[in-house]
């Protein structure tokens, strides 16, 4: 009677060391993701990441990041390449304590990007997505004290209201447009994603719109310039013979 007595008092004294570590842990949870952004992101993306304030309301199963912010790469303005003013998480609370964190959704709405073209080809979201890359095809996960060994899956990811301003030396400045980008399970809750995965899983996909869209404006600005430059040259009865081409081909 007196062992089990003993065995009960054990078992109550961990539940009770389990309940405040995970108090702690979780009253510091703002703070911890926070750490964690900024600890993984410039590993990812090997530019400052800045976060203004995370609330995370885990009994509501949401949260919010608030002021993102990834830094252009070096050599390029010292405007921030994508800034975010809140980024909208819905979180399975349940999975808090699992080895796979489950988020339901990410919305990041309202994204702005920030594009530079300079001399032929460079482009500063060229240079972000080369620098995203992956050291080797299976990366091992890394760990720090801001981010532990915790994997992560997310079912939803959208992007919506994102635009993107160009600046380029050739064509000025313009801002172009941006379709939403929907995507779907992200990892998954076996063996989930590492937190440095799911930065690039998470950034990929619009910078790759990103630099679709600008690929896009520059080489239609340089078809229409060509364009122009051959008309220019053509004599008026070189033009008066390309007018009756394309009658005939109409």
């Amino acid at each position: 009677m007196k062992a089990i007595k003993i065995i009960v008092s054990i078992l109550v004294a961990l539940v009770v060391v389990i309940a405040i570590a995970l108090f702690i842990g979780l009253k510091n949870l703002d703070t911890l993701v926070e750490a964690a952004i900024e600890s993984v992101g410039p590993m990812v993306t090997k530019t400052d990441v800045q976060v203004d304030r995370v609330n995370i309301k885990l009994t509501e199963g949401r949260g919010d990041i608030h002021g993102l912010a990834v830094a252009n790469p070096e050599g390029y303005s010292d405007r921030p390449i994508i800034k975010v003013s809140q980024v909208g998480l819905e979180i399975q609370p349940s999975s808090i304590t699992e080895d796979v964190v489950v988020i339901r959704e990410i919305l990041i709405d309202g994204a702005v990007l920030n594009a530079e073209h300079q001399g032929v080809n460079d482009i500063n979201i060229k240079t972000l997505l080369d620098q995203m890359r992956p050291d080797s095809p299976e990366e091992p996960p890394q760990s720090t004290t801001a981010s532990p060994d915790v994997r992560f899956m997310v079912e939803k990811l959208s992007f919506t209201g994102a635009t993107l301003d160009l600046r380029s030396e050739e064509l000025g400045q313009r801002n172009l447009t941006m379709r939403d980008i929907q995507l779907e399970e992200l990892g998954d809750r076996q063996e989930g994603l590492t937190p440095a995965q799911l930065t690039r899983a998470i950034l990929n996909p619009l910078m790759q719109r990103a630099r679709e869209r600008v690929e896009q404006e520059l080489k239609s600005e340089a078809e229409g310039a060509l364009k122009e430059e051959l008309e220019e040259r053509l004599s008026e009865e070189d033009r008066e013979k390309v007018e009756r081409a394309r009658s005939l081909l109409d």
